[in-house]
């Protein structure tokens, strides 16, 4: 099953090596391995987590987009950058929250979790990542590391 998330945000990232930069300064071990990233590129952003393939797909989007397809969330909008993640494994839903909590660390914004219908500051999303983190830990010690989502 694929899940998603979005960062809606006042700017868009710059380079790979600055997201890189957000993503060590907060303590995650994931490496970005794309050289471009959105809204250059759209598509699969390969990543490693503790040595294991962590990509997602990533891609700019329309905030109306978002906007409409969930209307009964206010977003605090508008916002200049929405970008959406979509991930179907353990370690790309580890790589998946660390990068949109690195992300909102570079600009003003927020992340929304569909699946849970919550809104999350940049301190949030950290805590949300630390927080998937250790989940998948307990939930590949219990099933297995090669369990999907």
């Amino acid at each position: 099953m694929t899940m998603e998330a979005y960062v809606l945000c006042a700017r868009s990232i710059s380079s790979t090596s600055e997201w890189q930069s957000a993503i060590d300064a907060i303590g995650f071990d994931l490496k970005l391995e794309a050289d471009r990233i959105p809204p250059t590129v759209s598509g699969h952003l390969p990543a490693t987590w503790q040595g294991r393939e962590a990509g997602f797909e990533c891609s700019v989007i329309p905030f109306s987009d978002l906007a409409e397809t969930y209307p009964q969330t206010d977003f605090g909008g508008p916002w200049a950058c929405a970008y959406a993640f979509y991930f179907a494994t353990f370690p790309a839903c580890a790589g998946t929250w660390i990068a949109i909590a690195a992300a909102l660390r570079l600009s003003t914004g927020v992340a929304f979790d569909p699946q849970e219908d919550k809104l999350l500051t940049a301190e949030a999303a950290i805590r949300y990542a630390h927080e998937a983190v250790a989940s998948i830990a307990r939930l590949e010690a219990q099933f297995g590391r090669n369990t999907s989502l």
